[in-house]
């Protein structure tokens, strides 16, 4: 047990990759840490969509994106993804863009009641029924830098869409899907503008747990 008497204890930037120089720990017969999260160092941090390149903060996170593909800002630092269809149907499989040369993470699903992590670096390493992929950003050379010296982070989540779910697969072209269905034929659509959530921070640990809000 870490005693009252020994008050405010300053920390070493070095510390810790989550704390900043000016962040303490205060003991009042525990130890406790407090931390201050901001979702980007850089302003006008808003993903947009713009000659066949999604970027974010002036990171490039796909390239080669169909003209179908639809991008809604929700945050200063997110928005949904989605697409359109010429054809209405119960199940679409629409591509978002290439991914490639890029440190990924994925959870994906690999039987119907459990999922399992998965790293590599393009969009062939992204199995079907993926829940979740997290991407390390390229810094952009206009940004100041994070608390985690260079890296930033973006974090693709499938989300509903009315009746429909969703979830992310890649391709042996580096083309990064997603696939909405209804799972009953006598629910169609033609399109699905918000079925994946994009948001970006510079700490992978807190922009997972605000996006999940």
């Amino acid at each position: 047990m870490v005693s009252s008497s020994l008050g405010t204890l300053q920390l070493n930037s070095s510390f810790s990759l989550f704390l900043s120089p000016n962040q303490r720990v205060y003991s009042n017969g525990s130890m406790r840490f407090h931390r201050i999260w901001k979702p980007s160092m850089c302003l006008g941090a808003k993903p947009t969509l713009r000659d066949g390149n999604l970027k974010i903060n002036g990171n490039e996170v796909l390239t080669k994106v169909p003209d179908n593909v639809l991008v809604t800002p929700w945050t200063n630092g997110s928005a949904f993804v989605g697409a359109t269809s010429k054809e209405t149907s119960s199940r679409h499989v629409f591509t978002l863009g290439v991914l490639q040369d890029v440190r990924l993470l994925c959870l994906f699903r690999f039987k119907l009641w459990w999922m399992i992590p998965r790293v590599g670096n393009s969009g062939r390493d992204v199995p079907v029924e993926t829940q979740m992929l997290l991407l390390e950003a390229r810094p952009a050379e206009d940004c100041v830098q994070g608390s985690n010296g260079n890296t930033s982070y973006v974090l693709i989540l499938p989300v509903l869409d009315g009746e429909f779910r969703t979830s992310l697969q890649g391709n042996s072209a580096n083309e990064l899907e997603f696939c909405v269905e209804s799972g009953d034929p006598t629910i169609g659509t033609s399109q699905s503008q918000k079925a994946v959530s994009v948001n970006y921070g510079d700490n992978p640990f807190e922009l997972v747990k605000e996006s999940m809000k």
